[in-house]
């Protein structure tokens, strides 16, 4: 499952454009498409925003 930099963003706790830079560092896995980045969700993350990801 994919989100955008700023599901990301909220998720990870960090600003859209830091996300963004992790992906264009190959830092997180993700993908440009169309000119937008999707960053990948870890493996079994779950979807409840309260849970926190190191």
């Amino acid at each position: 499952m994919e989100e955008s930099t700023a599901e990301a963003a909220a998720r990870m706790g960090c600003s859209e454009s830091y996300a963004r830079r992790l992906a264009r560092k190959g830092e997180v896995p993700a993908r440009k498409t169309a000119g937008v980045w999707l960053i990948a969700r870890a493996v079994g993350a779950a979807e409840d925003d309260d849970v926190e990801v190191a």
